[in-house]
């Protein structure tokens, strides 16, 4: 059913060495090496007779050695919210093999016992991320009436309580996250005292959406977990690439799909963001930056940010590209639509393993593919 692929690259490519240097004075570059790639075919990937794929966010468990992903399924193809367990069997010359040990439904209501699925569209699950006392903490990007939530529930599918969320990403006229455009990326310190959230594109307050002539303004999020309640401390100014060719048949966009945080391993840099692009007829481009936050606005009290925007953003290094623009990407790889990343295990020399992994859209036409890569800091 599945297959490993680029066995022939990777011999020939003899495991290449990717990433940009750092600033001059701010020590040796952090680098991927592709360990390898595998695709599973839409129609070929199935669990318990219902297809496996929208996978929108990956999470790592070390104590059991699997991987909790979620599918942004809103109902068309399965249950509505959903995550499935899977084991990546990784191995000195790629992935072998990748299985699906469990699908779990999500619960819908706080007030009733036992778990209540989702209705049809009442979820958009985008992203996730295990938490240290073994709980998960999702993203949403919309229900039934357009609302973006961050919820946590245990592993068993439970809902144990709904974080808060900023009015101004509330949608209403002129204000808030953009139909489909919301939460995408969630990063979780691991001590689990900070939690990251970013939306996809700009809200409709802080700018337009991304062209080829300019990117968009997104808001990074950061909430502090450490007391009783969850508290937005800060929110940091992001500001994406431009969209990375024009169209071939009118539809195009960029903006952020996944967050990782990477500052136990990479202490000059707090995030690690992909920042994923469409353009029809020409395909995907997708770019990793290395994020730092220090020195960028908190804007948390701005309702609405000027643009274009004159304050200071984040900090942002060029990691990795692969794009469908051949002579652009460092991987001779045919990007699909990641939309998840996340931190895998320890390797035998003690580095670890960065997993991306594509959400197929449950379209003919595209793949579940996976990339594995160990990052050397």
């Amino acid at each position: 059913m599945s297959k490993p692929i680029l066995a022939v690259v990777l011999l020939a490519l003899g495991l290449l060495a990717l990433g940009l240097a750092l600033a001059s004075g701010l020590g040796q570059r952090p680098r991927l090496e592709l360990i390898g790639a595998y695709t599973i075919p839409t129609e070929e990937w199935t669990f318990e007779a219902v297809p496996v794929g929208g996978l929108s966010g990956l999470a790592y468990d070390r104590t059991k050695d699997v991987y909790y992903a979620v599918s942004d399924d809103r109902g068309e193809t399965g249950p509505a919210g959903r995550f499935y367990t899977l084991r990546v069997a990784l191995a000195e010359r790629g992935i072998e093999a990748i299985q699906v040990l469990a699908t779990t439904l999500l619960d819908s209501d706080l007030a009733t016992a036992g778990v209540q699925p989702y209705p049809e569209k009442g979820i958009d699950a985008e992203e996730v991320v295990l938490t240290s006392q073994g709980t998960l903490i999702i993203a949403s990007e919309r229900d039934q009436e357009n609302r973006p939530w961050l919820r946590e529930f245990a592993l068993d599918g439970l809902l144990l309580r709904e974080l808060p969320i900023p009015e101004k990403f509330i949608p209403s006229e002129g204000k808030g996250v953009r139909r489909n455009l919301a939460f995408e990326g969630l990063a979780l310190s691991p001590d689990g005292k900070s939690l990251f959230v970013v939306n996809e594109q700009a809200l409709a307050q802080d700018g337009p959406l991304a062209t080829v002539e300019q990117g968009t303004i997104v808001r990074i999020v950061q909430y502090d977990l450490s007391g009783q309640s969850p508290k937005v401390v800060a929110e940091y100014p992001y500001l994406t690439e431009p969209i990375f060719a024009p169209p071939k048949d009118g539809y195009a966009d960029n903006g952020v799909s996944a967050m990782l945080y990477v500052k136990h391993l990479l202490p000059r840099y707090d995030l690690l963001v992909v920042e994923r692009a469409f353009s029809a007829g020409v395909g995907n481009d997708i770019k990793l930056f290395l994020v730092r936050l220090a020195g960028a606005d908190n804007v948390r009290n701005l309702e609405a940010l000027p643009w274009p925007f004159t304050g200071k953003t984040v900090e942002k290094r060029l990691l990795l590209r692969l794009s469908a623009l051949g002579e652009s990407s460092e991987l001779p790889i045919k990007p699909d639509n990641i939309e998840a990343i996340a931190l895998g295990p320890r390797l035998p020399n003690g580095h670890y393993a960065l997993v991306l992994a594509s959400d197929n859209n449950f379209s003919q036409e595209q793949v579940n593919l996976f990339l594995a890569f160990e990052l050397l800091p």
